[in-house]
Formats: structure tokens, C-alpha cells, sequence
């Protein structure tokens, strides 16, 4: 699109300028006719200006038919992508209804407290040295000053 934009700008400043340019010498023939030979090559300026309007606007106008296409095709692609994306949100949803639907049901057993954590470690109160219950360990302790 910046390439239309940039190819139809010389051609719009051209004509700018040469209407300008006309515009003045005529506001200054009105305000002080000159000589015929003058006026006629105002008049033949004026004429070789208005013969090139046409291809000027010719040209612009295919630039803008450009412009135009370019921003159609844009907003086609751009509808297309919107319509696969919906597509795509609508399988997404659909296969999350079908997982949902086909999980395999899970009995809920009830959870088993493990007693044998509570134990503690296991002592051979056989043993020599091997303090067997809380009073040996308090009368441990005593002796040793706590």
C-alpha cells in the first residue's frame, strides 16, 4: 500500500504545482491584461494542463484501486483466520467434553491411617544397655545431671 501511496504523490504535487502556477498567471492577467501573445501562450499552458489532468487522475485512481484491493484482501485473510480460530476454539471445547465425559471413574477408597508409623523404633529390651521404658530414661537423665 506505501508503494501506491509513494507512486501517486509526485503525480498529485505535479499537478498541485501546475494549477498553482496557472491559477496565478491567470489571477494576474485579470488584474492586468497583457498582450495576445501573451494570453495565448496562458491559454495553451492552461490547455496542456487540463489534457494531462486526465492521466494524472488515471494514474491515481489505479493506485487507489490498489490501495483499496490490498485492504479488501487484508480483510479477508483477516476474516479467515477469525473463522479458524473459532473452528479451533470449537474442536478444543469438544474434545474437553469428550475427556470429561469418558474419565474412568475412580472408587474413593478410604484412606488408611499406617498405625505402624506410631511405633516408634523397634528396641530389644533383651539387651544389656537397652533402656526399656520412661522411667529408665528419666533415671537416666537424673544421673546425668538434667
Amino acid at each position: 500500500m506505501l508503494n501506491s501511496v509513494e507512486a501517486s504523490q509526485p503525480h498529485q504535487d505535479q499537478m498541485e504545482k501546475s494549477a498553482k502556477a496557472l491559477t496565478q498567471r491567470w489571477d494576474d492577467w485579470f488584474a492586468d491584461p497583457i498582450d495576445l501573445a501573451d494570453a495565448r501562450e496562458l491559454v495553451i499552458d492552461t490547455r496542456q494542463f487540463l489534457a494531462d489532468v486526465p492521466a494524472h487522475t488515471s494514474f491515481t485512481n489505479a493506485q487507489l484501486l490498489e490501495i483499496m484491493m490490498a485492504q479488501d484482501f487484508q480483510d479477508l485473510t483477516g476474516q479467515v483466520i477469525k473463522r479458524m480460530m473459532d473452528v479451533i476454539q470449537e474442536i478444543e471445547r469438544q474434545l474437553l467434553m469428550v475427556l470429561l465425559e469418558n474419565i474412568p471413574e475412580q472408587e474413593s477408597r478410604p484412606k488408611r491411617e499406617n498405625q505402624s508409623l506410631l511405633n516408634g523404633p523397634q528396641v530389644d529390651t533383651s539387651k544389656a544397655g537397652v533402656v526399656a521404658s520412661q522411667g529408665q530414661v528419666d533415671d537416666l537423665l537424673d544421673s546425668l545431671g538434667f
